[in-house]
């Protein structure tokens, strides 16, 4: 598989770690290698329940911490709606905008 993408992790950070507050900091990190796909018909229905048109794949190729955005193209921002970790790679399905 060709890693020809390349995309960007957003994640929270805990700013104190007192416990009293709730602040969270967004940590972007620098562009990491990827290849992104559009979903198929099985995996439309089994994540999301309905076939959602816009709804692509994104393969890792090596584990990748948790996120909780994704920045496609450093414009597109993304939730993703699973996350499988297999072997030593990452899978994250988003939907569309």
């Amino acid at each position: 598989m060709r890693y020809n993408d390349r995309i960007k992790i957003i994640y929270n950070q805990k700013a104190n770690n007192d416990g009293w507050d709730d602040e969270v900091t967004p940590v972007t990190t620098d562009y990491l290698p990827c290849r992104i796909t559009d979903a198929g018909d099985e995996l439309n229905l089994g994540v999301f329940g309905k076939y959602e048109s816009g709804a692509q794949v994104v393969h890792f190729k090596n584990k990748v911490p948790n996120m909780d955005y994704v920045l496609i193209d450093g414009v597109i921002k993304r939730k993703p709606k699973a996350i499988k970790q297999a072997r030593k790679n990452t899978v994250v399905i988003i939907g569309s905008v």
